[in-house]
């Protein structure tokens, strides 16, 4: 059966079938979702009796189908709508235009490519007529505000910022979150523009979020100046110097800018400031006054804590891809450490496994589509399981075949045991595979090709897309051992690898001279144990 699914406003044409699809935002997904409030495999549509049917998968956040939350498989028909979280998926009717977008408010998310609509400028302000209030954590400001204000202000200013805390805990991404952030802002201090800019990875300031009380009618640029002292000097800064600006008279100055008063506060975690919240009026509104430097200070300690959970939620589900929870656990708590950056390229000690599904290419000439990704999934999960379990890290995914190593980023001085341990199982749980599958489905076999030593580790790729691999020789030869050496059901290691683990259970193979490889390289088979788990002795 054909349909189309809107899935986070993108249209999919999809066969359904009785296995159907998987959304979630996982590898293993069919269709994948860029959202952190969705679960790798969150929810599965597919064909029963002839209906659709859609069917919540163990999710974190739950499944709902036109409110309902869901409990079991459900029918699902035309215009029906699926939360996935906050996902939203429809099945669109054919001919029918997808749904329009939710009502938000005058917000704009600032474009990545090209000139930002909003442009900063280097404009000279007077810091002497200005106020600048060095940032306090919110703890501090809160102890402030019981001691120095009246109790019902100290109570208003609570309730404001419990309010905010509990919505920005129900964003669901950075552009949700920001949204939010910014909406709660301008719902409590008057203004005409506000504008939300973090640090880049040159640490220039970027606009990732405007507000404009009535769009387009002001294209002014902001105050690079004011934003940089902000975030550099780590102070909040409430200032009326659009007037004094030296390039303008007083009058003209005012007229050209329309603006009387510009509020600035930095966005700070810890000890690490990465972006502002910067608010502009005009004279009629009266300018900005020192309570309301009081409340953004107070509201953009909330932001910044929100936005580094995203980023940090980002990240990790990156990490999460390539990584075992116990590694992604590692890496993000030296990210803490700025002298020893978590993914930083280096040399390193390592152990490189490469593993194919033999004539896989050939196999799936005759099936479907759905069916051959079903079974490239269900394999593959199983096999990653293995190098997770065992602290090696996912490099990729290359059609049938998988590329992963053992050792970095986090030293491993039994790499090579942990490889040749996962290549077992791996072996090992494919038989268990293929004893279980359904009737007419393949059989299938892997050729394992595992090298030892040194190798280069680190982020490759360019700014808008960096993947975390290994290179060198030492991945050269484990590669050309799986394609050019090992058989089906064979697992088969370098000369260092068997140094490493001993050679218990090893059986030498005649010399081969490999395509790129300068010389003869006499391998050794694994004997691994078609039942059980087989184990490398421990040579220590």
């Amino acid at each position: 059966m054909k349909l189309t699914l809107q899935v986070d406003g993108a249209l999919y044409p999809v066969t359904l079938t009785e296995d159907g699809v998987t959304i979630g935002r996982g590898d293993q997904a069919t269709i994948r979702i860029q959202a952190n409030a969705v679960s790798r495999v969150h929810a599965r549509i597919f064909l029963k009796d002839g209906q659709p049917h859609v069917m919540d998968m163990k999710s974190l956040n739950g499944t709902s189908l036109n409110g309902a939350t869901l409990s079991g498989p459900e029918p699902l028909h035309p215009g029906d709508t699926v939360l996935l979280g906050e996902a939203m998926v429809m099945w669109v009717p054919e001919g029918a235009p997808a749904g329009p977008p939710a009502p938000g408010l005058n917000m704009t998310l600032a474009p990545k490519a090209g000139i930002s609509r909003i442009s900063l400028e280097d404009r000279a302000f007077d810091a002497s007529g200005s106020i600048l209030v060095p940032h306090a954590s919110l703890e501090a400001m809160l102890a402030q505000a019981s001691g120095q204000h009246p109790a019902g202000e100290a109570v208003t200013l609570f309730q404001r910022l419990a309010s905010m805390a509990g919505t920005l805990l129900r964003a669901a991404g950075l552009t949700e979150l920001l949204e939010s952030v910014m909406g709660l802002v301008t719902a409590q201090i008057p203004c005409q523009r506000g504008f939300i800019l973090l640090a880049d990875a040159g640490g220039e300031l970027v606009p990732e979020l405007v507000w404009e009380e009535q769009p387009g009618l002001h294209a002014n640029p902001i105050s690079r100046t004011i934003a940089h002292t902000a975030m550099k000097d780590r102070v909040a800064i409430l200032t009326t110097d659009a007037r004094m600006d030296p390039r303008f008279s007083a009058g003209e100055s005012i007229k050209i800018h329309g603006i009387t008063s510009a509020l600035c506060a930095p966005l700070i975690v810890e000890d690490q400031a990465f972006g502002v919240i910067y608010l502009e009026t005009s004279l009629s509104k009266g300018g900005f006054k020192r309570e309301d430097e009081h409340l953004l200070s107070a509201m953009a300690n909330f932001a910044a804590v929100g936005i580094q959970r995203e980023r940090e939620a980002k990240f990790r589900q990156r990490l999460e891809r390539y990584h075992s929870p116990a590694v992604v656990d590692q890496i993000l708590k030296s990210s803490q450490n700025k002298e020893a950056p978590a993914l930083q390229a280096q040399r390193c000690q390592i152990s490189v496994l490469f593993a194919d599904i033999s004539g896989f290419t050939r196999m799936s000439e005759g099936m479907e589509p759905l069916v051959l990704a079903g079974i490239l999934n269900r394999t593959f999960e199983a096999m990653t399981d293995q190098i997770f379990s065992r602290g090696g890290t996912l490099d990729k995914y290359i059609g049938d075949a998988i590329m992963a190593f053992f050792g970095a980023p986090s030293p491993d001085p039994d790499h090579a045991r942990h490889a040749v341990e996962a290549a077992t199982a791996m072996q090992q749980i494919l038989q268990a595979l293929n004893a279980a599958r359904p009737e007419g489905y393949p059989e299938l076999k892997m050729r394992i090709g595992i090298n030892s030593g040194e190798a280069f580790a680190g982020d490759i790729g360019c700014e808008k897309r960096m993947d975390y691999t290994v290179m060198g020789s030492t991945v050269n030869l484990a590669s050309r051992l799986e394609s050019s050496v090992a058989k089906p059901g064979q697992i088969v290691v370098g000369p260092r690898t068997a140094d490493l683990v001993g050679r218990d259970r090893l059986r030498q193979l005649e010399g081969f001279a490999l395509k790129g490889i300068e010389q003869e390289v006499r391998p050794f088979e694994v004997l691994w144990a078609p039942e059980g788990t087989a184990t490398i002795p421990d040579r220590g």
